[in-house]
């Protein structure tokens, strides 16, 4: 099958399965407190946040954008035709591809391009989420309910978790939980993941609905930065405290 028509068949497969299932978003947890959004392209495929800069990965490039009010700064050409989430790890960058199933990592030289290198195989036909923990790399696949633990240096699986989530998209750590969205179920919502027992812990909904497909979640630290597919903003918006989210187990 192509690219195009794999794509094609994706988001044909969510509109037969709404329709069947009659499926309409549910008003389930808290809304998310709004600190302030930005401009944004409308399409997303990863989110990170980088020494003051959003990182965002689109099919065919990788954005560079300031978050004080969302101009593109630089565009790098990703190492296969679909790029998909991006991660910062100690200093380097690294890139999943929807195409082949490859880990690409890669630096910033002193002209400021990006070389990305392919280092490794995604567990899953196709890469679709990406975060790292501070030690290892967490990663999801196609349509998966899977997260895999990743060594950065081999690239092996060290622990694969089954998550009480479905069609696991972008992923976020905080250094407590692992925030994520889902590609087909409780649209418009975030998800904060137990890293050990992979349960939700809280769901959690954008302040609009003008955001369908959440695909692109970062945590600068403090707060964290949500986007995704057919989505006008970026939004920046307060993390719900721990005991807010140990509460709805």
């Amino acid at each position: 099958m192509t690219q195009s028509g794999f794509l094609g068949c994706r988001q044909m497969f969510l509109v037969t399965l709404l329709g069947l299932l009659n499926v309409l978003p549910v008003s389930f947890g808290d809304t998310l407190e709004l600190i302030r959004k930005i401009p944004h392209s409308g399409y997303s495929e990863g989110l990170d946040f980088h020494e003051g800069f959003l990182w965002n990965a689109i099919k065919d490039q990788i954005l560079k954008i300031d978050p004080k009010d969302g101009t593109v700064l630089s565009r790098f050409q990703p190492p296969t035709e679909h790029s998909e989430s991006v991660a910062w790890f100690k200093g380097r960058l690294y890139n999943l591809s929807f195409t082949n199933n490859g880990i690409y990592v890669g630096d910033l030289n002193s002209k400021g391009e990006l070389n990305l290198e392919r280092k490794g195989s995604t567990p899953e036909v196709h890469g679709w989420g990406l975060t790292h923990d501070g030690s290892q790399l967490i990663m999801t696949g196609n349509f998966s309910s899977k997260l895999y633990f990743v060594d950065p240096k081999s690239f092996q699986v060290i622990r694969t978790l089954q998550t009480e989530a479905k069609d696991i998209e972008d992923l976020a750590w905080d250094g407590e939980w692992i925030w994520t969205s889902s590609f087909t179920v409780d649209r418009g919502k975030i998800y904060a993941l137990h890293p050990k027992t992979g349960k939700i812990l809280g769901k959690y909904e954008l302040p609009d609905q003008n955001c369908p497909i959440i695909d692109g979640i970062a945590f600068d630290g403090k707060n964290l930065w949500v986007t995704g597919k057919e989505c006008p903003s970026i939004y920046y918006i307060k993390k719900p405290s721990p005991r807010a989210i140990t509460s709805k187990k």
